[in-house]
């Protein structure tokens, strides 16, 4: 089956055809259900890895496949929120560990972040008891909503209700995001909000309209587009206002980014490490050459420290 490859290291690009999609979505959705067995993932209920990596100076290596991904993330992220961070990024690719953002068709791609998400919230720490999960859009949540229906922590919810004007950036069925949240909720994780820019300025109304302040923890948000500038902010002026002090309060527990080409290579980051920096050469072997304290620009990596190495 398709989501078989979400195991390994190999990415697959081809079979773009809407009945792919949703075979793909209903194979994803009958996986999850099986339990944790697809990742092999044991509960994390702490972050004592973690603190003793930072005080032995010890650095994580990349991970192996994306039972590793899981495990890390969930020690980076309870790390993370444990000491007051409310404004957290989780970003890796998911057509393979060594793919980019749209290396897998789209709808693959969401369905697979999906499929992670609850396996990733399926062992997260048990010190949050209510857990408001929500999809890009609504359609979104219905068709996913069955991956997380074994855990009674989450409660599925909705960004946006998309329209035939979602493609202008008219939100006509917008939602009072100040109204979504519930009293006893304690952590908030948004899924994958890159398809329309709606989606992360309804991020930024959540933020500002929750009196409570909980954290937030975006999951392949691909804010690097934001970020180097993918939407001029002449055409999306809303979505680069709504951005502008809003993406500097993100830290990130864990980040993969994969540079192609002859000076290949990985820019990676668990928290609270360093940011390391990585070479991948013929044959897929990588080299770590480069760390620094600071997140760098996916530019300065690409142009600036890997053609040094």
């Amino acid at each position: 089956p398709r989501y078989s490859q979400f195991t390994t290291l190999s990415t697959d690009a081809g079979h773009t055809s809407w009945v792919s999609c949703i075979l793909g979505t209903v194979a994803l959705v009958g996986s999850a259900l099986v339990g944790s067995r697809f990742f092999g993932v044991a509960r994390v209920d702490d972050a004592e890895a973690i603190a003793l990596m930072a005080a032995t100076g010890r650095r994580s290596t990349l991970p192996n496949d994306y039972g590793d991904v899981v495990r890390t993330a969930q020690r980076s992220v309870a790390a993370m929120l444990k000491d007051g961070a409310r404004l957290v990024e989780v970003d890796f690719p998911v057509s393979g560990l060594t793919s980019v953002f749209g290396d897998g068709e789209g709808c693959e791609e969401m369905s697979r972040s999906a499929q992670w998400i609850a396996e990733f919230l399926r062992g997260f720490s048990q010190e949050y008891k209510a857990i408001r999960l929500f999809f890009p859009d609504e359609g979104e949540a219905a068709t996913q909503q069955g991956l997380v229906k074994g855990n009674r922590r989450v409660r599925v919810d909705h960004l946006t209700r998309p329209s035939g004007f979602s493609d202008l950036l008219l939100d006509v069925f917008k939602r009072d995001m100040g109204t979504t949240l519930k009293d006893d909720d304690d952590l908030i994780v948004i899924a994958y909000p890159s398809f329309n820019p709606n989606e992360m300025i309804s991020v930024r109304e959540l933020y500002d309209a929750d009196p409570k302040k909980r954290p937030i923890v975006v999951i392949n948000g691909e804010l690097d587009r934001i970020r180097t500038g993918y939407y001029p902010g002449i055409f999306y002026p809303k979505l680069i206002g709504a951005m502008k002090d809003f993406l500097p309060k993100f830290d990130q527990a864990l980040y993969l980014h994969n540079y192609k080409g002859s000076k290949g290579g990985v820019l990676y980051r668990v928290y609270p490490e360093p940011w390391q920096v990585f070479t991948r050469r013929q044959g897929q072997r990588v080299n770590k050459v480069y760390e620094q304290e600071t997140m760098p620009t996916t530019k300065e990596v690409a142009l600036e420290i890997l053609p040094k190495y």
